[in-house]
């Protein structure tokens, strides 16, 4: 299980959707499904799989408002996406 944790934050658009929420909850939004889908340009069933596993791995938590889910960052999902942000700081200033 721990590895399929790893795996899953060096999938590309698996770390754009967390990127994706990260950024979005830095602004105060609600963050949506149907909203990350449209942001990385993938299917809804697709971002859903991915948020599920995010799920397991206790990075978000989602909830239900109606008939939509609010996606939100746990403590956990918070501080990888912080580190992940770290690394893109250090990347981009590195010309």
């Amino acid at each position: 299980m721990e590895d399929e944790r790893i795996k899953l934050l060096f999938k590309e658009k698996a770390l754009e959707i967390l990127m994706t929420i990260y950024y979005e909850s830095l602004g105060g939004n609600d963050v949506y499904i149907q909203y990350i889908a449209s942001k990385v340009n993938s299917p809804h069933s697709y971002v859903w799989l991915i948020i599920k596993k995010f799920e397991e791995a206790k990075m978000v938590e989602c909830e239900l408002e109606g008939r939509t889910k609010i996606i939100r960052l746990t403590d956990k999902g918070q501080k990888i996406a912080q580190q992940i942000k770290s690394i893109i700081d250090i990347m981009e200033n590195d010309t």
